[in-house]
């Protein structure tokens, strides 16, 4: 069934097409009845210059009325016309008369007679109804004028042509008023369809139904529209899939610290627990909670950073001093693990950032490389510089990450290494991407297994950064 705007749109398609031929037809039909008239008035005209001189032959004697009848007789009968010659009454013509029916109106012939050409539509005779066009003209000789004659033949013969002329234009302005209707009923549903799958998509959407999509032909503003609805049912399933992974993954990571501890307060409250075990298992409980709260935290915290609700405060520094204390606060911890920290920066590198945020990014990645390697191993952070572009790698030369597991190092939740990392939820290393994203930078791994791990962090120099620049 068809929808309102479809209607509306093929009822003004159809209305402008109707009006328009209407229009160009009457235009056409008028034309041609003008047409018509002044080409039987030409033609009674080549008559009258025909007739003119057989009348000034009657009129000055040198033609008999017998011949002349005659003659006339012979040109009413070819051309469909009548002809009527009225003598001038001061001219002395006594053997010559009047020819003809008498004109019905008095003031023709003497509109003639006095010299002038006379072009009417009306009845001839006074005895006749029948229309007629009329042309007068009158006959000189020496200057003079001697008399008249009168051409005139029925408006029914002219109208005749004319109805046949304006059968024809009907006939075609039907003939192509359907033609264009039934254009404009499939030009009308070809614009309207992809609007129709549009309506479609976007219900589904509404009722949670991301796959489908809405063809894209052509280059015009519904292909635009078709594909931004398209690029935005992609965005929304997106969405709807990482939400879905998020709360898969969040209850995934709840449900341990939960279950630990409920099996620890339960088993307290029941008095399964030996009084001297209980403080261990109030311990336990504390640190899960502790976990919790943390997890909580960066779960608020990447939120703010999605939703673009972080505020950052700039300003100018010099990221060699950066990295020299997150190497520093971190030394004693890998001392105690038998690692090696250090910390290279041949130059200043000025950047205009928010030093907590970026302090906070360089004690993330190092803090993880330390957990990540054995014994014995190297970690760092140094300031690389090549031709017009600087960088901060965070490197080791631990075991490495397998080629695979690089692409979702980024991802919310992922643990590279489940084994070797109990106490973290996931969220570090998205946190920090996004912390670098908000300075204008970027964030990548390169990784070598038995070689080590470099993450490099590139950040904007600072003059080419607005002083301005916040995010809201």
């Amino acid at each position: 069934m068809l929808n309102s705007f479809y209607r509306k749109l093929l009822f003004v398609y159809m209305s402008i097409t109707i009006v328009s031929i209407l229009a160009i037809s009457g235009t056409i039909g008028y034309s041609m009845q003008q047409k018509t008239y002044d080409r039987s008035e030409k033609l009674l005209l080549e008559k009258v210059e025909q007739v003119d001189e057989l009348a000034k032959g009657l009129l000055d004697g040198s033609t008999q009325s017998k011949d002349f009848r005659r003659q006339i007789n012979s040109i009413e009968k070819s051309s469909n016309v009548h002809v009527a010659v009225v003598k001038h009454p001061k001219v002395n013509l006594d053997k010559v008369q009047s020819i003809g029916e008498t004109p019905a109106r008095k003031v023709w012939v003497d509109k003639v007679l006095s010299g002038n050409q006379v072009t009417v539509r009306s009845n001839f005779a006074q005895s006749s109804t029948v229309q007629m066009l009329i042309v007068g003209r009158p006959v000189l000789q020496d200057k003079s004028v001697i008399g008249g004659i009168f051409l005139y033949t029925p408006i029914v013969s002219i109208e005749g042509t004319i109805d046949g002329i304006n059968r024809a234009i009907l006939i075609s302005a039907i003939s192509i008023a359907l033609l264009a209707m039934a254009v404009l009923y499939f030009v009308s549903r070809h614009f309207v369809k992809p609007i129709q799958l549009m309506s479609k998509t976007a219900e589904a959407l509404a009722l949670g139904d991301f796959s489908g999509r809405v063809p894209v032909r052509g280059n015009d503003e519904i292909a635009s529209l078709s594909g931004s609805l398209n690029r935005m049912a992609g965005k929304l399933q997106k969405v709807e899939e990482s939400r879905k992974r998020f709360l898969s993954e969040i209850s995934h990571e709840l449900r341990t610290p939960l279950t630990t501890i409920r099996a620890s307060l339960q088993g307290i409250t029941d008095g399964v627990v030996e009084p001297e075990d209980a403080k261990d298992f109030i311990q336990v409980s504390l640190q899960e909670t502790l976990r919790l709260s943390s997890l909580v935290d960066d779960l608020m915290e990447l939120s703010s950073f999605e939703e673009k609700q972080v505020k950052l405060n700039f300003q100018h520094i010099d990221v060699t001093d950066v990295i020299g204390l997150v190497v520093t606060q971190l030394k004693m911890k890998a001392k105690g693990m038998d690692i090696e920290l250090s910390s290279e920066a041949a130059s200043p590198y000025m950047v205009y950032a928010d030093v907590d945020r970026l302090r906070q990014v360089f004690i993330n990645l190092l803090d993880n490389a330390i957990n990540h390697i054995e014994p014995g191993s190297e970690a760092g952070i140094r300031v690389k510089s090549a031709k017009n572009e600087r960088w901060i790698e965070v490197w080791d030369n631990g075991p490495g990450i397998a080629p695979e597991k690089l692409p979702q190092l980024f991802n919310r939740f992922y643990k590279s290494d489940e084994s070797r990392n109990q106490s973290g939820a996931g969220l570090g290393l998205t946190i920090s991407k996004h912390i670098i994203e908000a300075h204008g930078g970027t964030i990548r791994v390169e990784s070598k297994l038995q070689v080590g791990t470099v993450f490099k962090v590139f950040l904007p120099i600072a003059d080419v950064l607005p002083h301005d620049k916040l995010m809201t």
